[in-house]
C-alpha cells in the first residue's frame, strides 16, 4: 500500500476519533454541567527517499475539555447550585479518591450527608464530607459556598462547599463514571470570594454543547470520511490495474 492510501487512512482514523467525540457531545447536550470535548490534530510530515519529496499524515494530537461556561437557569431548588467562573465541586468516589464536577444537583442523604445526584458525598474545602444538621427548615448557600442551615429558628453553619480548579486546564480528563479527573499535584483550592468565581443557589448550569453546531460537525465529518474513502478505493483500483497489466506482460 503506497502513500495515497496510507495518508487517507490516517485521515480516516482521525475522523473516526472526531466522530466518537462529536457523538458523545450530542448525547450529553442535556446533561447538567457537561462540558464538551474538542479534538486537536496536527500534520506529521514524513520525508521520502526521493530528494525534495515528502508526504503529510494526520496525527491525533490531543483531546481537550471545552472550558466555556454553560447557561445558568433557575430551578428554585435550594440545594441546587450553579458555578460561575472556572471551578469545580469535589465529590467522593465509592472506592475512594476524588472526582470533580460542574453538576450542582444535591440532596441530603438519610444519614444527613450532603450528596450529589448520584449519591456521592459532596466534599468541603478540606476534602471531608459535609454533614447537615437534623430538622433543617431552611438552607442558604452563599456565593462563596458557605452553607447556613436554619434549625428550630437558629442559624448554623453546616460547612462550606469545596471549590477546586486545575492549574493547567489541559490536564483535566474525563473519567468513566462521568466525573472529571484532575492530577492531585495540579489541584488548586479556590479561596472564598475569589475574583470571578461565585455560586448561584437555586440554579444549575446547562451543558456547553450546542446541538446545531455538533450536527453540522457530523455532516462535515461524514463528507470528509467519504471523500477519503474514495481516494483509498481509487488507489486500490489503480494498484489492481497495474498488477493486471504487469501480469499480462509476463
Amino acid at each position: 500500500m503506497d502513500s495515497p492510501s496510507i495518508v487517507s487512512l490516517s485521515g480516516q482514523m482521525a475522523l473516526r476519533q472526531q466522530l466518537d467525540i462529536t457523538a458523545n457531545n450530542l448525547a450529553n447536550a442535556n446533561t447538567t454541567g457537561f462540558r464538551g470535548d474538542r479534538t486537536l490534530f496536527q500534520t506529521h510530515v514524513s520525508r521520502l527517499e526521493v530528494p525534495g519529496r515528502e508526504v503529510a499524515f494526520v496525527q491525533d494530537r490531543a483531546t481537550y475539555l471545552d472550558t466555556r461556561a454553560g447557561t445558568i437557569a433557575a430551578t428554585g431548588n435550594p440545594l441546587d447550585v450553579a458555578i460561575e467562573g472556572e471551578a469545580y465541586l469535589a465529590v467522593e468516589r465509592p472506592g475512594g479518591g476524588r472526582g470533580y464536577t460542574r453538576d450542582g444537583r444535591m440532596h441530603v442523604a438519610p444519614d444527613n450527608t450532603l450528596v450529589n445526584s448520584s449519591g456521592r458525598p459532596v466534599l468541603d474545602e478540606g476534602g471531608a464530607p459535609i454533614l447537615m444538621p437534623e430538622q433543617v427548615s431552611k438552607v442558604e448557600i452563599r456565593t462563596d459556598g458557605t452553607i447556613l442551615a436554619t434549625v428550630e429558628g437558629r442559624i448554623e453553619q453546616a460547612g462550606r462547599l469545596g471549590l477546586f480548579r486545575g492549574g493547567d486546564p489541559r490536564g483535566i480528563r474525563k473519567g468513566g463514571d462521568g466525573l472529571l479527573e484532575i492530577p492531585p499535584a495540579d489541584v488548586q483550592p479556590v479561596p472564598a470570594n475569589a475574583p470571578g468565581v461565585r455560586l448561584h443557589q437555586g440554579a444549575l448550569e446547562a451543558s456547553t454543547v450546542q446541538p446545531v453546531q455538533e450536527l453540522s460537525n457530523l455532516t462535515l465529518i461524514q463528507r470528509a470520511y467519504e471523500s477519503m474513502q474514495r481516494i483509498v478505493a481509487d488507489d486500490d483500483d489503480r494498484m489492481r490495474k497495474m498488477i493486471e497489466t504487469l501480469g499480462r506482460s509476463n
